[in-house]
């Protein structure tokens, strides 16, 4: 143990040591994972001591519990609980009946939430439903009696409880409300351990609460200056002051980082110093000097892209690793579009590609009916027209799965069957489409054939989401040379791959915790980054 607390700082040593309530603030690249680790391993030598460590995904409590084992040795396995905070309150909420709650699927939740809507005569969309749900479940009250908020939480609940269900947001709900009125009881833990304390919401504020006030001496970890979930009723600095005053905590800044060069840190500190409500702190780079950072304006979003992968690529060349920041996944497409089209290896970190979407893959279906190089397709590209599926059905009793181009149907031959004017005019429209564009195409002209493709495709699409989907595909597309099908192979071909040498794609939300030799951060403007709703 002498060795371990060697390789410690002296603000993480005191961390380490301390035997009573701590807030460690631990600033970017502190080590505070280390901390944590080493403290746990110190506490579990400890001969009859029980440790409670609690994070926020599964993955990073997966880690944790991995790294405090390695120091601790096996041996100190039946004596450490870590978990998240929700699967350690799903084994709560079993003490009492010996049996867990059945957890509702998302999908079962959403069929719940519409059935809901439908019966109470509520003209929601289920999303918002789902976030008001989320949002009124990270507090224990209910909301005002008569609100149509209360009739929505109510209804929804009582379906939940005829289904024999909870969902996910329950658990901490449940549990903390168990140990206010001592039907549950905390873990019995002699020490407990939280990680990224910034992040916690009031539910789960409390649920460590329960545990100091059970007799758990409490060390929480965070930075308030990286509290960016204040959509989801994160507490930030507000809920780590909160706790040093109740529980009359110690706080330990642990400035000192071990990530990034001085030049950097620098430039990050003049931007944090702008936060209102934060705890004063110093950043130190262990580093000292050595990196540079540059600031670059251009006239539109796909000139940034190439500047940024042109600056990045040649790091990935040294075998070092770089990634693109930007404050949405939406700003990540036109990066992505320039990777594929110059060809640079990349992986998307966060959310779905742009060319996984529906859209993309009906406008590559198309250029390759034109070009004569695939004759199937044609009844997605109706449907996503408009056409009915008895609409669709009649088209190809008539015509086949495949109708000749240059035969162009009569009008009143397609209603004499039963199609509809209105899909009759959209199908007749889309053949002839298809037969000048197959005329340009054999011509060669290329670019007309993409420029009508865009336009035909982006009348049909009902949703901004298509739209933007449709409108990066182009641009992919029209990047790219030769003939459709060469261009359609070139993107089908694997290049969105976690590799090493590969450039990440990837928002700020997803890129905490993860560091890169060289970053470019895209879409640096007023109402972007910042966003208007920043906190």
């Amino acid at each position: 143990m002498t060795s371990l607390l060697d390789q410690l700082n002296p603000s993480q040593r005191e961390v380490v040591e301390m035997r009573r309530h701590c807030v460690a603030v631990a600033c970017p690249g502190a080590g505070k994972t280390k901390t944590i680790a080493t403290k746990a391993a110190m506490l579990l030598a400890e001969p009859h001591a029980t440790v409670g460590a609690v994070t926020f995904s599964k993955d990073a409590a997966v880690e944790l519990r991995n790294r405090i084992l390695a120091l601790a040795g096996p041996g100190a396995k039946r004596r450490l609980v870590a978990g998240t905070f929700h699967s350690l309150a799903y084994k709560q909420l079993g003490q009492k009946s010996g049996k867990r709650p059945d957890i509702t699927t998302d999908g079962d939740r959403l069929a719940i939430l519409s059935q809901v809507l439908q019966d109470n005569g509520l003209e929601w969309k289920v999303e918002d439903a789902v976030s008001v749900i989320e949002r009124l479940k990270a507090d224990l009250s209910s909301p005002p009696a008569g609100t149509i908020e209360a009739q929505l939480f109510e209804a929804y609940q009582n379906a939940l409880e005829r289904n024999g269900r909870v969902d996910f947001q329950d658990l901490l709900r449940l549990a903390v409300d168990g140990m206010q009125r001592g039907t549950i009881a905390p873990y019995r833990l002699t020490y407990l351990l939280v990680d990224e304390y910034q992040d916690c919401d009031s539910l789960q504020t409390l649920w460590t609460a329960q545990h100091a006030q059970g007799g758990a001496i409490v060390t929480i970890v965070g930075d308030d200056d990286q509290s960016i979930y204040g959509f989801r009723n994160a507490c930030g600095s507000k809920g780590m002051e909160a706790f040093i005053t109740q529980f009359d905590a110690q706080p330990v800044v642990l400035g000192q980082n071990y990530r990034s060069h001085s030049e950097i840190l620098a430039t990050a500190d003049k931007v944090i110093q702008n936060n209102r409500d934060r705890i004063p702190k110093t950043l130190v780079a262990h580093r000292g000097p050595g990196g540079t950072v540059g600031f670059q304006r251009f006239d539109d979003e796909y000139a940034e892209a190439v500047a940024a992968i042109e600056a990045l690529t040649p790091v990935l060349r040294q075998g070092k690793t770089a990634a693109v920041l930007a404050r949405t996944n939406r700003i990540l497409d036109p990066v992505e579009a320039v990777c594929r089209s110059h060809g640079v290896k990349y992986y998307r970190a966060a959310g779905r590609s742009i060319l996984d979407r529906p859209e993309a893959a009906l406008m590559g279906s198309l250029l390759e009916l034109i070009q004569k190089t695939k004759a199937t397709g044609l009844d997605s590209l109706l449907g996503y027209a408009g056409l009915r599926s008895h609409d669709l059905q009649l088209v190809h009793e008539k015509s086949g799965p495949m109708p000749q181009f240059d035969d162009q149907p009569k009008k009143k031959d397609l209603v004499a069957i039963g199609i509809s004017e209105d899909a009759a005019d959209k199908y007749r429209d889309l053949i002839k489409k298809l037969s000048e564009w197959r005329s340009l195409c054999e011509r060669q002209f290329f670019s007309l054939v993409l420029d009508g493709v865009r336009e035909c495709m982006l009348q049909w699409a009902m949703k901004d989401q298509g739209k933007r989907a449709i409108n990066t595909t182009y641009d992919i597309l029209s990047r790219l040379n030769g003939p459709f099908s060469d261009r359609l192979e070139f993107l089908r071909r694997a290049n969105n791959e976690p590799t090493p040498d590969a450039l990440v794609l990837t928002t700020m939300h997803a890129s905490k915790g993860r560091e890169w030799s060289a970053v470019g951060v895209i879409r640096a403007e007023e109402t972007v980054i910042p966003d208007d709703g920043s906190t």
